[in-house]
């Protein structure tokens, strides 16, 4: 009787320790899933920013040939 009484116990606390364990897995999750949705929302209005404020610079390459101006005509 008394080990019928221990494993219901041990039972018992097994599958409370589970559960709860499932439960923070889901709440980690969701708290994972919204900081990734707010990322992406950064992320996106990061683009349309740089599309409101125009094209970025692209570097040239210098060439002096191309860039040689006649000031004295």
């Amino acid at each position: 009787m008394e080990k019928i009484a221990i494993f219901i116990i041990i039972f018992t606390m097994v599958m409370i320790l589970i559960s709860t364990y499932r439960d923070v897995k889901k709440d980690q999750n969701k708290k994972l899933i919204r900081n990734m949705n707010a990322y992406a929302e950064k992320e996106k209005a990061k683009q349309q920013e740089s599309k409101i404020l125009g094209r970025k610079q692209v570097k040239h390459k210098n060439d002096k040939k191309e860039r040689t101006r006649m000031y004295h005509i």
